[in-house]
């Protein structure tokens, strides 16, 4: 770990449940990850990817804004190499982070373990398929910055499962 995370790892056996400084936490499973995504991509009249993207917005947002309070970090790259660290801890793969401003940003990932997953259990794909990345980047740019929920664009320009040696976001602000 760097310095700028500090995590305790603790295993509940009797509830089969990890937690990280007390928050309920999935460490990495890329065939679950795989497969919801599927289905959230197949829905018909459900809103599966906005949902998916949403979710983790809030849930990977909300940790990384308690934990930034708790921890008094206010100095937005230390903030960032924060979010980067845990992405990797949680196991979901190696993702840099730009933060431009408030109202722009990039991200690249190398690797990705829902690409990892999605690629052996379904091969390549056509679209993109990083919606808990999308949500997980919005919801880091909110606690960067400051700004509510929903208050960010993410778009994957380029994605490892389409054939691309790295996943690329863009993340914009939101007008309106």
């Amino acid at each position: 770990m760097g310095d700028a995370l500090n995590l305790v790892h603790r295993f509940d056996s009797a509830a089969k449940k990890h937690y990280l400084n007390e928050w309920n936490t999935v460490l990495h499973c890329h065939h679950y990850a795989t497969i919801f995504t599927e289905l959230a991509i197949s829905a018909r009249g459900f809103a599966g990817t906005e949902k998916l993207v949403a979710s983790a917005e809030m849930v990977l947002g909300n940790w990384l804004k308690e934990y930034y309070r708790k921890e008094s970090i206010t100095v937005v790259a230390t903030r960032v190499s924060v979010a980067e660290e845990y992405w990797r801890t949680i196991g979901m793969g190696l993702i840099r982070i730009v933060a431009d401003s408030p109202v722009r940003g990039s991200a690249t990932m190398d690797y990705s373990h829902i690409d990892e997953g999605w690629l052996k259990k379904l091969g390549s794909s056509n679209q993109p398929v990083n919606f808990l990345t999308q949500g997980f980047l919005a919801g880091v740019f909110s606690a960067l910055f400051g700004k509510p929920f929903g208050s960010y664009a993410v778009v994957e320009t380029h994605s490892l499962v389409m054939g691309a040696e790295a996943s690329r976001f863009e993340i914009t602000l939101k007008v309106g």
